[in-house]
């Protein structure tokens, strides 16, 4: 009997050891942060704003261990209603918007919901739970307006003698008509008399139509095109590769593509911008407000890597020395319709 209740006690501590050892490791081990991103409607397989951003994502997840959920929207009007499903799930460090249209959603929703944090990536908002992050279009389309001016009076093989040259949006949004104004102040820097058309699609995610766009843009002569309409800009690039003529690719870096008439891209870092949200906010130094970046920040920028379009020397070196003209402050861009003809008429590229 004596024999017996010993073995009984050391069995009781051998298990009561188990169930602290356990109760301990369950105690130490944290659940991985989440997160959520409302993404924009073009939605994943842009090759662009959703994709970049998925991947900013997908890299956090990587380097900090966090698990995240995501919502593609059909139309604007789901991004209200998906904030809020995001915010009453109530498990979220962060929910992250994309894209300017969903500002007012951003706005509506962040006020009702003050605990949780907030941040919206392409547009500027003031808010007490809502850190913004935007970027200056005029800049990020100002180099490859700058190639589209000089590159349709050039001898390249798809230029033509019109004089013509195109930008294509999306959606019509304020933030991205900055981006218009850019590129047509950059056309105009160097070729005051080039003709710029414009068009917008009516959605970031309907290539049919910026196909057709596009063609229709080149039978008024336009030879260098460029889209700022989410993976409605793909089908401009099978237009430009049927009918002949070139393309700029916008936010990543999309010469890949069709390497033989995309002759450059305006690069926008939104998988770094995602990234940097998350690593704030998980290691405190998130804070709200808004937040605007350009060239000098490397928030934007402009690439011809991956492009086998040849683009002339005196091209390239104009491109590169303006770059550094506007990273220095020494060329500021403007962003309006309004200040544009008297930009231009005040700034001339002196070759």
């Amino acid at each position: 009997m004596k024999k017996f209740l010993a073995l009984f006690a050391v069995c009781l501590i051998v298990v009561s050891a188990l169930f602290a050892n356990g109760s301990k490791e369950e105690t130490s081990s944290e659940s991985p942060k989440r997160i959520a991103i409302l993404l924009s409607t073009g939605g994943l397989g842009d090759k662009n704003f959703n994709d970049m951003a998925y991947e900013g994502l997908t890299a956090a997840k990587a380097d900090f261990g966090i698990e995240f959920d995501y919502f593609e929207p059909t139309t604007s009007s789901d991004f209200a209603p998906a904030l809020r499903n995001f915010c009453d799930i109530g498990s979220y460090e962060l929910v992250i918007a994309i894209g300017s249209d969903a500002k007012d959603a951003v706005a509506e929703v962040a006020a009702e919901y003050p605990d949780q944090k907030f941040s919206l990536i392409d547009a500027s908002l003031e808010a007490a739970n809502v850190k913004s992050v935007a970027t200056k279009w005029q800049e990020q389309t100002f180099l490859c307006g700058m190639y589209a001016g000089l590159g349709t009076l050039s001898d390249m093989p798809l230029a033509n003698d019109k004089n013509v040259v195109g930008v294509i949006l999306g959606m019509d949004t304020p933030v991205l008509r900055a981006g218009v104004v850019g590129f047509i102040a950059g056309a105009k820097y160097v070729n005051p008399e080039v003709e710029v058309i414009e068009a917008v699609v009516g959605s970031f995610n309907d290539p049919a139509k910026g196909k057709e766009i596009g063609l229709s843009m080149n039978n008024r002569g336009a030879d260098f095109i460029q889209p700022i309409a989410g993976a409605s800009g793909l089908g401009l690039f099978n237009a430009g590769k049927e009918a002949g003529f070139y393309c700029f690719g916008v936010g990543a870096n999309q010469n890949y593509i069709m390497p033989e008439i995309i002759a450059a891209t305006s690069i926008r870092n939104v998988n770094e911008m995602v990234y940097t949200e998350i690593k704030e906010v998980l290691d405190g130094t998130w804070k709200p407000g808004a937040n605007i970046s350009g060239l000098a920040e490397d928030a934007v920028g402009y690439s011809n890597a991956m492009s086998e379009v040849e683009i002339p020397a005196y091209i390239a070196e104009a491109i590169e020395e303006t770059m550094a003209k506007i990273k220095s402050g020494e060329l500021v861009i403007c962003s309006t319709a309004d200040e544009l003809d008297a930009w231009v008429a005040a700034n001339q590229y002196n070759k």
